[in-house]
């Protein structure tokens, strides 16, 4: 991409781009915190059942995410090859997310599991189409790093603002409706599907592709797959993955269990709203001191000063119990929320630097690829792994929905709740420390990608740009010099 013919990205652009992440930070937060809770206390799923519909969908995501991510790179329209699935998903993600949450009263269980699994596929597949080409589309409104930092910062800021109005008004809403939560939950699904479907009238007006042309089709559906999981080959890419499935999965558990955490073990479901405005107003308030420590530290830097945070607010949560005072439970959810402000931002302001990564071994910017390998990860780990594990644990440790739970099944949802974050948040920690992108070998990266690109040769590369390359991106010098030399990039 040429920078002197770029279009300039002003805060008008960036806001528009920006606000379509209301419905992915949104959506996915209130899926998380209480379609679990919503599929066994109102509509009467079991919790294995409740698991199961979470990972039915699975199988369908690891065709239709690595599918979307190709579709993307390839596709030609008058609109780009990003922005026209943004007018495409505006009536769908309004179907596909109200129609999760339709009660059906007096069902069997094998049609309740039938229904809600098909509403589930139905909307990941929406949110594949949309957010596959979103993430995507920051790297081709603009080549500048800092540009595309504040495009993230937005996307992100705005995506935090989703979800505390998810974390907080759903609850208002189906407290309205103490006879009929069927009921309250249906008006909470149309009121945030137009919440999530609107703005992306916005992000289509206000955005642009410089990179219009999609890439060269080759080898059809074989082709796909393999630039999928050619991918891995990028060894930033794979720790950066790891960071990203460790730090959401661990939000997914948390978010997942809060309710039942407060309903049955503090007996404080009325202060919901308090503890989970509490928690993500913090997350949004820390996301500028994140992005500041991140640009001068480091982003795993920044990511492991952050899970370090949450691991100790999770070891306060130890300390609360139905005795607790609201001011103190607010005080220890502001502490989570520290540290999973950095959970939640870093591993997608890593994303466009491990892009840039990749182009230095395979020559081209495969933007879609990685978003719908980001998209996958979000929803398998969501799906197959902490909605399965909370069911199975829920059902091990003798929960029974709607009921007074036994001492044992109180301890027993206490402990996970701290043991279940806390194993996950430790695996990443342990992936950020072998994280080697920061600012100064990134700067070396881009700055040796662009040499080649202006027709320097391989073998002239100075021995700190070889050792940087080597160790970022995981293969010999000697091989990335010809790839970029061959595609004249």
């Amino acid at each position: 991409m040429d920078k002197l013919n770029e279009r300039p990205v002003k805060m008008r652009h960036i806001i528009a781009y920006g606000v379509g992440d209301i419905f992915g930070g949104g959506a996915f937060l209130i899926i998380g915190m209480l379609y679990m809770f919503f599929l066994t206390e109102v509509a009467g799923l079991t919790p294995g059942r409740a698991a199961a519909v979470f990972a039915i969908g699975k199988v369908w995501d690891a065709i239709s995410d690595p599918l979307m991510g190709w579709i993307s790179d390839h596709t030609k329209s008058r609109f780009g090859r990003r922005r026209v699935y943004f007018l495409a998903g505006i009536f769908p993600i309004m179907a596909a997310f109200v129609l999760m949450w339709v009660p059906l009263a007096g069902a069997s269980q094998g049609l309740l599991f039938a229904w809600y699994s098909l509403a589930y596929i139905l909307f990941s597949t929406v949110f594949t189409m949309v957010m596959v080409p979103f993430a995507a589309l920051n790297a081709d409104m603009t080549s500048d790093y800092k540009t595309r930092s504040r495009l993230s910062g937005s996307r992100l800021i705005f995506s935090g603002v989703a979800s505390l109005l998810g974390g907080t008004v759903p609850a208002m809403i189906v407290a309205r409706y103490p006879d009929n939560p069927g009921m309250g939950y249906l008006v909470m699904s149309i009121f945030f599907a137009v919440l999530f479907s609107v703005p992306f009238i916005f992000t289509f007006l206000g955005t642009w592709e410089n990179q219009s042309e999609p890439e060269k089709k080759a080898d059809g559906a074989p082709r796909i797959f393999r630039d999928f999981f050619a991918i891995l080959k990028n060894r930033s890419f794979r720790y950066h993955m790891l960071m990203y499935v460790f730090a959401y999965t661990s939000m997914d558990v948390l978010m997942a269990l809060f309710a039942y955490f407060l309903t049955y073990y503090l007996k404080k479901q009325s202060a919901y709203p308090i503890a989970m405005g509490s928690l993500l107003i913090t997350q949004i308030v820390m996301m500028p001191a994140y992005v500041a420590l991140g640009n001068r530290k480091g982003k795993g830097f920044a990511y492991i000063i952050g899970m370090l945070v949450w691991l100790a607010g999770m070891a306060l949560s130890l300390t609360l119990n139905a005795e607790s005072s609201i001011v103190y439970l607010a005080l220890v959810c502001v502490v989570i929320g520290l540290g999973t402000s950095a959970a939640v931002l870093m591993p997608w302001a890593i994303l466009p630097s491990v892009i840039d990564v990749d182009e230095m071994i395979s020559g081209s910017k495969r933007s879609g690829v990685y978003s719908g390998a980001m998209t996958l990860a979000r929803k398998f780990i969501q799906g197959l792994f902490a909605m399965p594990l909370i069911g199975w644990v829920l059902e091990s440790i003798g929960f029974v929905s709607n009921a007074d739970q036994s001492a044992e099944t109180l301890q027993g949802l206490r402990l996970f709740f701290f043991i279940g974050p806390m194993i996950l948040i430790v695996l990443g920690i342990l992936a950020a420390s072998r994280f080697r992108i920061t600012p100064e070998s990134h700067k070396i990266l881009t700055e040796e990608a662009e040499r080649l690109k202006s027709g320097g040769l391989p073998e002239d590369a100075g021995d700190e740009a070889v050792r940087t390359c080597e160790q970022l991106t995981g293969s010999p010098y000697t091989e990335l010099g010809l790839v970029m030399k061959e595609n004249n990039v």
